[in-house]
């Protein structure tokens, strides 16, 4: 990972031969007789397994804990007490760099593995089954401790990383920001200007060339309204005023093109949608104008089926072509059934999310040389999966066709595990530590009440099955809340709190056995942890100070349940130890709430640093964006403004001169505006809005989904490298804002092989995401939203 270098290796295990050695000393000190030689042979032999394992833990963490294992298995088996201490620590220690540098299933078996051997070895011994239990629930405690304090710290140091390399990063978000602004105004000035320069040029020159005189009248009064209409959208688009598309305005630019055939099925898109949509028609036409005049032309407004029958129906309809390329009525014919075929199937698919743009010609001549820079349909295609769509143009026949997909609506990806459930249910992360919590108040009462001690055996033999399963289950409802203390911290403090009430109610109805009460003790602690995060998870700092009736509630309750037990004055009892009880939950509190205050500190910093980028990069924008006008209105602008001057005029002469000289205008200040960055300028920076620029440089399709929000750097981060590591050429990337976090789902071919899939499960694992794949290649990536360090 990284995060070791520069720290030495051998630290750790010299600390625990010297341990080893001072507690041999003093074991061979106590003794009257000397070491046997054998068995001091069998404590160096054990210890250097131990300090062995302790020397691997972080190259090979499994093998380190297994050695560890062994090493107490044998100082157990061989009774070499002697060794107790250095073997114990080599397992902490070995457990601990699992959870640290292993996902959580994988160090959560590792506990497993630690608690089944010490319940193994006391089975082996010849223990009694309770005590056997005891042995291995307290050691699953342990070992959840352990876990625990591993998997945070390897969150932290995830989120560190993710958080550093955000803001080294920073200077390539503006870049990105100002390129990405750059292209965008360098592609609505193609759109605005070339579409209606275009049609003035051609139209002038027919008129000039045939000498007619109503041509040439209409051809005039043509590039006059053509040109006002175009300093209109010019001085909009450098006041920085985008100028609103709706699907209806698709129907009058393709009305302005007598003659074309036009069919459009949806009603209603998305602005952003429906701009693009119109900028892919406006596109087309402008091109049928100057590559094929007087060819057919075919414009299709249509909804989409689902990707697999697209993809089918794109397949046949190339082999049609392929197959009968003669034949153009007979092909379009059957593309007609198949479309309508579609049509009539969409109300059974659920996958309804594209908006289909054709636009097809027939094929014509090129009625003006050299009207075109050859760079709008690559503009447009970046444009176009900016915005999560795909393009697509080529030759059919003796024709040419322009598609586009754009997605049309924002629905939730529909990727579900194998067994039916929502890909992200189980998230691991805090609520997976959380668990563990809850393990240990569940264990730690349990694994003391099973061992015999001086007191009351609360497990005792005539007792009965019931009695025992109903303090099990009043075990488990008490520490079940400690499941739930980061997303509902009150209500946990409540149900635990209700269920000590149970449990005493239980205990002097004789539900349970008697004395069952004195493992609150053990378990009062998971008490304590609740109160904390109610105090800690409050929004606000005085919020927090008004959560301070917790305290009475957590003190009354321990201070009635250890009256409760042997005390005469049960009152008086209530009283004395509800204010004994009272100070460490006053005291935990107060630690809540100073650790709460650090949390929203540390957040609104967070969210200071970036809200400072933000508008840092918006007054790049703007700058780059005031800079380019300037430049618009200096160069593009007056040839358009001097051909209505002529056109006024009648002078149509002058008026195609102005045109052409507007288009050659034009072209500099497009080559000028979208010259291309450096090398190292062209990495997108590693955010969600990179994923995007990142997804166009490989030809793949981007959508976001949901209710689309800033994430927390280090989610912005882990999702970026995701993508990165996932894609490929014509991937389908999906983004999809959850309320609790982001899911990156990655369609590619071919599949990912196991290291792939293994890098970005600790990846993701390290921030408490998870991962999947199904088997058609498709990846999920799940990242929760809350990933404080």
């Amino acid at each position: 990972m990284g995060e070791d270098r520069g720290r030495p290796e051998l630290l750790a295990p010299g600390v625990l031969v010297v341990l080893q050695a001072v507690w041999w000393a003093a074991v061979v000190t106590g003794r009257d007789t000397p070491p046997d030689p054998d068995r001091t042979v069998l404590v160096a032999v054990v210890t250097g397994v131990a300090v062995g394992a302790v020397a691997l833990r972080r190259t090979a963490p499994a093998v380190a804990l297994g050695a560890a294992l062994a090493a107490v298995a044998g100082a157990d088996v061989s009774r070499v007490l002697a060794c107790a201490p250095v073997t114990t620590a080599a397992v902490v220690i070995a457990l601990h760099s699992l959870a640290l540098r292993r996902t959580a299933g994988v160090s959560a078996l590792g506990a497993g593995v630690v608690a089944l051997t010490v319940g193994g070895l006391a089975r082996w011994h010849g223990e009694e089954p309770r005590i056997v239990a005891a042995a291995a629930l307290l050691t699953c405690a342990g070992a959840a401790a352990v876990w625990v304090l591993g998997r945070s710290r390897r969150r932290r140091r995830a989120v560190g990383s993710a958080r550093a390399e955000y803001v080294l990063r920073t200077p390539a978000l503006l870049r990105h920001t100002t390129r990405t602004e750059r292209l965008s105004f360098a592609a609505e000035l193609h759109d605005i200007a070339a579409h209606r320069l275009t049609g003035v040029v051609v139209s002038a020159a027919a008129a000039l060339r045939l000498g007619r005189p109503a041509l040439v009248a209409e051809a005039t009064g043509h590039a006059g309204r053509a040109g006002r209409q175009a300093l209109l959208e010019l001085d909009a688009l450098a006041e920085a005023l985008a100028v609103p598309r709706f699907l209806e305005d698709i129907d009058t630019l393709v009305a302005a093109f007598p003659g074309v055939r036009y069919t459009r099925e949806v009603t209603a898109a998305e602005p952003a949608v429906a701009a693009l949509a119109f900028r892919v028609v406006r596109e087309a036409l402008t091109n049928t104008v100057r590559y094929a005049a007087g060819a057919e032309v075919e414009v299709e407004v249509r909804l989409a089926a689902d990707r697999a029958d697209r993809a089918d129906r794109a397949d046949r309809a190339d082999r049609a072509d392929r197959a009968d390329r003669a034949d153009r009525a007979d092909r379009a014919d059957r593309a007609d059934r198949a479309d309508r075929a579609d049509r009539a199937d969409r109300a059974d698919r659920a996958d309804l999310v594209d908006l289909v743009v054709e636009v097809c010609d027939s094929g014509g001549t090129t009625p003006v040389a050299g009207l075109g820079s050859g760079s709008g349909l690559a503009v447009l295609r970046e444009a176009v999966a900016a915005g999560g769509g795909r393009l697509s143009a080529g030759r059919v026949g003796a024709g040419w066709r322009v598609r586009a997909r754009l997605p049309l609506a924002t629905a939730a990806p529909a990727a579900r595990r194998p067994g039916g459930r929502r890909l992200g249910a189980g998230r691991r992360g805090p609520a997976a530590r959380d668990a563990a919590l809850a393990l240990l108040v569940f264990a730690v009462p349990l694994g003391a009440g099973l061992l015999p001690a001086g007191g009351p055996d609360v497990f005792p033999a005539g007792a009965g099955a019931a009695r025992h399963a109903a303090l099990l289950v009043l075990l488990a409802l008490h520490a079940l809340p400690l499941a739930r203390r980061r997303s509902a911290p009150g209500t946990g403090l409540a149900a635990a709190s209700a269920g000590l009430l149970l449990w005493l109610g239980c205990d002097r109805l004789g539900v349970t056995a008697p004395h069952t009460t004195d493992l609150l003790l053990w378990c009062w602690w998971g008490d304590l942890v609740l109160l904390h995060s109610v105090a800690s998870r409050a929004p606000s700092a005085r919020d927090a100070r008004r959560t301070w009736p917790a305290v009475v509630a957590v003190a009354a309750v321990a201070g009635l349940a250890l009256a409760s037990e042997g005390v005469r004055q049960v009152a008086l009892g209530w009283a004395v130890f509800g204010a004994l009880t009272a100070v460490p939950a006053l005291a935990v509190w107060a630690c809540g709430v100073r650790a709460g205050g650090r949390r929203r500190a540390k957040a609104g910093g967070e969210s200071a640093r970036r809200a400072l980028l933000e508008r840092t990069a918006a007054e790049a924008t703007r700058a780059e964006r005031l800079r380019l006008a300037a430049e618009l209105r200096a160069t593009a602008r007056r040839p358009v403004a001097d051909m209505v001057a002529a056109a006024d005029r009648a002078d149509l002469p002058r008026v195609l001169a102005e045109a052409r000289g507007g288009l050659g205008a034009l072209r500099d200040l497009l080559t000028e505006v979208r010259g291309l960055p450096a090398a190292d300028d062209d990495t997108p920076p590693p955010t969600v809005a990179g994923i995007a620029a990142l997804a166009a440089q490989h030809r793949a399709v981007t959508r976001l989904t949901g209710r689309v929000r800033p994430l927390p750097a280090a989610v912005e981060v882990v999702a970026y490298r995701s993508a990165e590591a996932l894609m490929s050429e014509e991937a389908l990337v999906t983004v999809h804002f959850a309320g609790d976090g982001v899911e990156v789902v990655v369609g590619r071919r071919p599949a990912p092989g196991p290291s792939l899939r293994r890098r970005l499960h600790a990846m993701a694992d390290a921030v408490g995401g998870t991962l999947s794949a199904t088997g058609d290649g498709t990846v999920h990536v799940w990242l929760p939203e809350v990933v404080s360090a």
